[in-house]
């Protein structure tokens, strides 16, 4: 679901066109991944560069998994003309790419992520025993709050009544070099659009 919010993004940026793309497709289709028990933006990102994605209209969403298969003639509405991984996990390397567009982050999250109401996230990486989840998420900007605190805004993929509106806020600039919820763990990512 980030990869396709970025693509989305990506290309309201290009063409000042809103599109909803279709979260089903690579559902179905990127045999890559593992349909609805998520998968890696890599991945997806290929599978978009290589195939294109259809709009939500013309391959809805079912909410279950490869029941029919792919869809075959699908209609392509947007594409991407590949991706660029952030190699260095640094908060000034995000910082730079998200004042251009959103950007894909992994994290790694508690089960209480699930259950966020609110307010700047400045949990650690992993508590000792903690059972942690990955989950994909889009870096769709960054500010700082009346207090002075640095945080990173960003789009779940959960719906609206989670968190701020389907939105979080993660604490920037923190001691930790992996970040809140890890954030620097893996290389952060995003779709490019050739002109």
């Amino acid at each position: 679901m980030a990869v396709v919010a970025a693509v989305e993004a990506l290309h309201y940026m290009k063409t000042n066109e809103k599109l909803m793309l279709s979260v089903q497709e690579l559902i179905d289709c990127d045999t890559q991944n593992f349909g609805c028990r998520g998968g890696y933006s890599e991945t997806a990102l290929e599978y978009v560069q290589k195939h294109g994605l259809s709009s939500e209209s013309t391959y809805p969403y079912m909410d279950r998994e490869r029941i029919l298969g792919c869809k075959k003639n699908k209609e392509v509405a947007a594409k991407i003309s590949g991706f660029v991984k952030i190699m260095s996990p640094t908060e000034e390397s995000l910082e730079e790419a998200v004042a251009r567009q959103p950007v894909i982050v992994r994290l790694q999250c508690p089960k209480s992520f699930n259950d966020y109401k609110g307010g700047i996230i400045d949990w650690p990486p992993a508590l000792p025993g903690e059972e942690l989840f990955l989950h994909y998420v889009l870096i769709v900007s960054y500010d700082t709050d009346s207090n002075g605190v640095k945080f990173w805004r960003f789009k779940n993929s959960a719906g609206e009544n989670w968190g701020e509106g389907g939105v979080g806020r993660l604490r920037r600039h923190v001691a930790d070099k992996r970040g809140v919820l890890g954030i620097f763990m893996y290389p952060a990512m995003y779709p490019v659009l050739d002109s």
